[in-house]
């Protein structure tokens, strides 16, 4: 069988948005291909996944210092939806980037 790996079309926007694919369709290696400096958290580390699940407020205090336009993202965030609130107000008042 043949692999190779074709360009990717899709260009990395410049305000905030969902990335939804099937599971291995290269969607956490093209955020980190493409977002090399964004703050990243991984909702599959079961350690993070407890931690914020308990305490959702540590989210906010780990990316309170960054400054305006800064990208973050949140693999995985549908294991915790809850996290969603707390992404909209950093948008909304503190114009991070998700």
């Amino acid at each position: 069988m043949i692999t190779q790996e074709l360009p990717r079309l899709l260009q990395p926007p410049r305000q905030s948005f969902f990335l939804f694919g099937p599971r291995g369709s290269g969607k956490s290696t093209w955020i980190r291909q493409r977002f090399p400096k964004a703050l990243r958290f991984d909702l599959l580390d079961e350690a993070l996944y407890q931690e914020l699940l308990v305490r959702p407020a540590g989210f906010a205090d780990r990316i309170r210092h960054l400054p305006p336009r800064s990208w973050v993202c949140v693999d995985e965030v549908q294991r915790l939806p809850s996290l969603l609130n707390e992404v909209h107000r950093s948008i909304e008042e503190r114009g991070l980037r998700f």
